[in-house]
């Protein structure tokens, strides 16, 4: 009797360890699965003039004018594994008052049936034509500062954002003093809204989403760059990629070509 005692008290914890040892397999094995089964969200820039232009590589090659996507690129990032969706943005550096208030800042031109721009809050409007219409983040007003410079108080900033639908908007593109002035006719589909010779344009906020920056539209925005003959330019894209292991390789892939990749929450 003492003797089987003995026997399974050495017997016992060793199927208890083997049984915690399963279990910790088991649930490193569902969590490896699972990671490659999410889907994981990347955000991809091109090089800067500081950075340089992007260097050749086994998957890409280079990205052409320093800080733009070509075609040749965006075709590439197609045939990465995993990939379930891209996104182009354009972008233009620009300056927007609101009310009393003003920043410099990046315009986004994203594809609005596409984009996964999270609205929450409207003003209901869709008009086009007249005014370049914007969709700015939730933390965007508090970028915002006064014309001493100060920064735009808590409170100041949520009656902004209570009061979009009747606020004084006014945008310009950074280094193109004089591109509106002269630029479209003032007809019905006019989208730069010049006032005398003010560079800054009459703009309309339609609200407000979960994302940081400030949107417009991608065709709207492409009309209304032309317009102050500049070009709407792709400075950013972002990936939605399934698998943990596809999206470090693509990211492995892209940043060994010279461009700047960061996960995005």
């Amino acid at each position: 009797m003492p003797r089987r005692i003995t026997y399974l008290n050495y017997i016992l914890p060793m199927l208890v360890g083997l049984l915690l040892l399963a279990g910790w397999l088991s649930l490193r094995l569902w969590q490896a699965r699972a990671k490659e089964q999410a889907f994981f969200r990347l955000s991809v820039s091109a090089p800067s003039a500081q950075t340089g232009t992007a260097a050749a590589s086994e998957s890409f090659r280079q990205a052409g004018r320093s800080g733009i996507f070509s075609a040749e690129i965006l075709e590439q990032m197609d045939a990465l594994p995993g990939l379930r969706r891209r996104w182009a943005l354009y972008c233009a550096d620009v300056e927007i008052e609101i009310d009393k208030y003003h920043t410099d800042t990046e315009l986004c031109g994203v594809e609005m049936s596409e984009y996964p721009l999270n609205v929450i809050e409207s003003t209901g409007e869709q008009q086009t034509g007249m005014r370049p219409l914007l969709i700015a983040g939730q933390d965007f007003f508090d970028s915002l500062s006064d014309e001493y410079g100060s920064p735009i108080s808590e409170r100041q900033t949520e009656i902004l954002k209570e009061q979009i639908g009747s606020l004084a908007v006014r945008l310009a593109v950074q280094g193109a003093v004089d591109a509106g002035v002269s630029a479209g006719g003032g007809g019905e589909d006019d989208l730069t809204g010049n006032k005398g010779n003010d560079r800054l344009q009459d703009a309309e906020l339609l609200g407000i989403a979960k994302e940081s920056g400030l949107y417009m539209d991608a065709e709207q925005m492409r009309r209304w760059l032309a317009q102050l003959e500049l070009p709407c330019e792709i400075r950013r894209v972002e990936l939605e990629i399934q698998g943990e292991r596809n999206a470090q390789k693509a990211k492995g892939s892209l940043e060994k070509a010279g461009f700047s990749v960061v996960y995005m929450e």
